[in-house]
């Protein structure tokens, strides 16, 4: 085939190979067609300065490819650039003005995704540290979610309006909100930092080797078993900072 551009929309992502469905229309006629939209292939496309970024693709991507033919016949998608999607743009305006949709929950791997209930786009989840990761049954059911990062469209993720942390989280809080010290337990000793376990929540932190903690560690009066005062600094779902009382 010559080096022909044509121009069509995804109509559908397999996540797990990361194969997409193109439709598009020649002589009058809709067509499909497959292409690999996986990582590689995108590196690829920058190197030959086909695009600046890489690109992660949604349903509803309008793109523009060649066609070509494999050694075993079949023909498929190659150069595949993306231009617009309509769709996106609906939802991003949306939530610049009510920030929640619905949608199903999928895990491909180790990885959550939700596909938004009305245009099928897929958007990564973002899972917390101190978060439960959603349960296959979930998938089952229609969850809330708002989009982040929205300035930036090849970015954008999804985070759930409803929240389930950790015991050891919830218990961190309300240690937190107290602003009393807790005891921790010295776990491991690196150059980096000291590391515990604070009691009650069994949370590790790491706490920075400054020099009154360093000239301990070489008196040894801190080692591994040591039991220390600590405080909360700061508490985020995915950051808990501890420093010595």
């Amino acid at each position: 085939m010559s080096e022909k551009y044509y121009r069509g929309k995804i109509t559908y992502i397999n996540n797990d190979k990361q194969i997409a469905t193109i439709e598009y229309i020649t002589g009058n006629k809709s067509k499909n067609i497959q292409a690999i939209i996986d990582d590689k292939q995108q590196e690829k496309y920058v190197q030959l300065k086909l695009i600046k970024k890489p690109h992660r693709f949604l349903v509803g991507d309008n793109v523009k490819f060649i066609i070509k033919k494999s050694s075993a016949g079949v023909f498929f998608a190659d150069h595949v650039l993306y231009e617009f999607n309509n769709a996106l743009e609906v939802l991003i305006n949306k939530a610049q003005l009510t920030n929640k949709f619905l949608g199903y929950i999928k895990q491909v791997e180790d990885q959550y995704f939700i596909k938004e209930i009305e245009s099928y786009l897929f958007f990564p989840l973002r899972v917390y540290k101190y978060e439960i990761p959603p349960t296959v049954t979930e998938a089952d059911r229609a969850v809330t979610f708002k989009l982040t990062n929205l300035e930036k469209s090849d970015k954008i993720s999804a985070e759930l309006f409803n929240h389930q942390y950790t015991p050891g989280f919830l218990i961190a809080i309300k240690q937190s909100k107290k602003e009393e010290p807790i005891e921790a337990v010295v776990s491991k000793i690196t150059p980096f930092g000291l590391f515990v376990i604070l009691a009650e929540s069994e949370i590790e932190c790491k706490i920075v080797i400054d020099e009154v903690i360093d000239q301990k560690l070489k008196s040894s009066e801190i080692i591994l078993g040591t039991a220390l005062m600590v405080k909360i600094k700061h508490l985020t779902p995915d950051r808990l900072v501890v420093e010595l009382e």
